[in-house]
């Protein structure tokens, strides 16, 4: 009898084991395809990107694991991420120190060159006149690159992992003829907007930067 109870006993274990991994399979899945608005699937992700990012749901506005660093967020995740691949450096926390260090420290790539893994930054304010815009008061992570050029980006916002878009050649198009985003809003508009107020990723985008070895 003792038996025929310990026998039970193992195959609940075991069933409740496979329904335990069928639905952790199924979580990893989803994440792995996004949301059924996020566009097509990103080719290529550079894995020492998002070790954290990509199990809590990068693009579905779900939570960051840890609580939010003082300064911007976007700039304290990829100084995380370059830290945690060997190189140590330490910035005040904003987009324009982080700047400073990647092109000073690592290198520059041109915009159509971007891979996955690359830190963009973006100048958010308004054009000035005088000269090209001050570089940079946003920054974010480069999460894919498709074979047309649209570009995937993952930013940390409000403790929260948010997907942007953007085209490096087609940086004034907000949508193609079928529909699909290719450059994302970094500024909402207003109807007391100035005249050259920019809004979409791809024409506030003025750096790519790679780290060095990669």
């Amino acid at each position: 009898m003792r038996n025929q109870v310990d026998f039970a006993r193992w195959r609940a274990g075991r069933g409740a084991t496979r329904a335990t991994a069928l639905s952790l399979l199924a979580a990893l899945a989803l994440l792995s395809t996004g949301c059924a608005n996020d566009g097509p699937r990103i080719r290529r992700v550079a894995p020492w990107v998002f070790r954290s990012a990509r199990h809590v749901g990068v693009g579905t506005g779900r939570p960051a694991p840890a609580a939010r660093p003082a300064g911007d967020e976007s700039a304290a995740l990829v100084v995380g991420q370059i830290q945690a691949a060997g190189y140590r450096f330490g910035t005040d926390g904003s987009p324009g120190a982080l700047w400073g260090y990647m092109r000073t420290t690592h290198r520059l790539v041109d915009p159509d060159e971007a891979r996955p893994g690359d830190v963009l930054f973006f100048d958010t304010r308004g054009r000035d006149d005088q000269g090209p815009p001050a570089c940079a008061d946003r920054v974010a992570l480069v999460e894919g690159v498709e074979a047309g050029g649209r570009i995937s980006f993952v930013e940390l916002r409000g403790g929260r992992y948010q997907r942007g878009y953007l085209h490096p050649r087609y940086p004034l198009t907000r949508r193609d003829q079928g529909g699909q985003v290719i450059n994302s809003f970094l500024h909402p508009k207003h109807i007391d907007d100035a005249q050259g107020t920019r809004y979409f990723a791809g024409e506030m985008l003025c750096g790519v930067a790679r780290m060095r070895g990669r």
